[in-house]
């Protein structure tokens, strides 16, 4: 349990850490090239990187709007480990990048928290992608928040997420897919040996930390001035996390 602002970001690294072992498992290849959409400030792509040391990583985002800045925060955590000869940063819209590499050339394509940021249109289109550019045996791998909370604290962490009331940038169709959407979406794509795992954040954040954490997802500050009480209290939880990956055969 986080009261400390100064603690959010080294607890949700963590998060992450634990995310890239078991992203590390399911690549299993210890070498080729890898594929991140959506790579952010490298919240998965440094911890993944140290885990894969034989493998080569191609990252991309168009770090705009709400993520204006984020790249110089991933150029300078590469630099800090030591990863930039080993990691190539790209600056793209994510289609027009997939669009432009060749097919079957990747031993895996990645994200985490990247799915919710499309629909289900695009999810449609992106996923076709990721089958083509996988070479044989190459594996997609998809990291999200569950949509579906399990607690009050978790839902009212969704809540302050999607209702326009609430957020600066509510979603434009969900808060994350529902696994079930994801998975039809790798089968439609032809995709096999389709897996999902779920695994607990155990992550409450409350009191000042809540509001900091708040802050960070551009929620407005009448939320906290509206359940202040409780976010003192009880405080919010990260949904749990899910890992969805396929296999190109």
């Amino acid at each position: 349990m986080i009261d400390n602002p100064r603690e959010v970001e080294q607890a949700y690294a963590r998060q992450y850490e634990n995310l890239s072992r078991e992203f590390s498992r399911v690549i299993q290849s210890k070498r080729g090239i890898l594929a991140e959409i959506g790579c952010g400030r490298g919240q998965l792509t440094i911890p993944v990187a140290r885990l894969m040391p034989h493998s080569r990583f191609q990252v991309v985002d168009t770090f705009a709007g709400a993520y204006t800045g984020t790249l110089r925060l991933l150029n300078k955590a590469l630099l800090r480990d030591r990863l930039e000869n080993r990691v190539k940063v790209y600056k793209a819209d994510y289609l027009a990048w997939l669009w432009d590499q060749y097919s079957d050339s990747y031993a895996g394509v990645v994200s985490s928290e990247f799915l919710p940021e499309v629909n289900s249109y695009e999810l449609s289109r992106f996923l076709p992608e990721c089958l083509r550019l996988l070479r044989h045996g190459g594996v997609t791998v998809h990291s999200f928040l569950s949509p579906t909370p399990r607690n009050s604290r978790q839902r009212l962490l969704i809540e302050a997420d999607t209702n326009p009331r609430w957020t600066k940038t509510p979603p434009r169709e969900w808060f994350s897919p529902r696994p079930d959407q994801v998975m039809s979406a790798l089968k439609q794509a032809e995709f096999r040996n389709i897996r999902v795992k779920r695994f607990k954040s155990n992550l409450i954040i409350r009191a000042r930390a809540a509001q900091h954490l708040l802050e960070s997802w551009d929620v407005k500050s009448s939320f906290w001035k509206k359940h202040r009480t409780r976010l003192v209290r009880e405080g919010l939880e990260i949904p749990d996390w899910m890992i969805i990956s396929g296999r190109k055969t």
